[in-house]
């Protein structure tokens, strides 16, 4: 078992998530062959003294927010922030970022109480 790893801008610590057998993926314009992406991370945010690990998505912001709030996210906003068309855009995004990490720790004003969650995007991150 190895020891997770605290949250990273860099590139290398990030994986490239293809989203392109989802259903809604030729609703993204412009994307690539094998477009749409999300930037996923798995580590614990800088600062955690308890090191739980858990599943990071990189948004357009430069701030991560866990995957348990992006699949509740109205898709409208999750796509406007975290779903890349091209390897083009994810990596003009990577090569902008510093190395302050930034993690959004509070839920997303427009993520409701009771908000469903997405079962096909849970279910492509999952089995990355």
């Amino acid at each position: 078992m190895s020891l997770a790893q605290r949250l990273s801008n860099h590139f290398s610590a990030c994986r490239l998530i293809s989203l392109a057998k989802l259903k809604s993926a030729a609703e993204i314009n412009p994307r690539d062959t094998n477009g749409p992406y999300i930037i996923l991370q798995h580590g614990y945010e800088p600062g955690d003294a308890t090191m739980r690990p858990a599943d990071y998505l990189l948004g357009r912001s430069g701030a991560w927010l866990g995957t348990h709030w992006f699949i509740r996210m109205p898709v409208p906003e999750r796509r406007k922030e975290f779903i890349f068309g091209t390897v083009a855009q994810v990596m003009e995004l990577m090569e902008s970022l510093t190395s302050n990490v930034e993690v959004i720790r509070t839920k997303p004003a427009s993520i409701q109480d009771d908000a469903p969650v997405d079962e096909e995007m849970r279910k492509t991150i999952e089995a990355q």
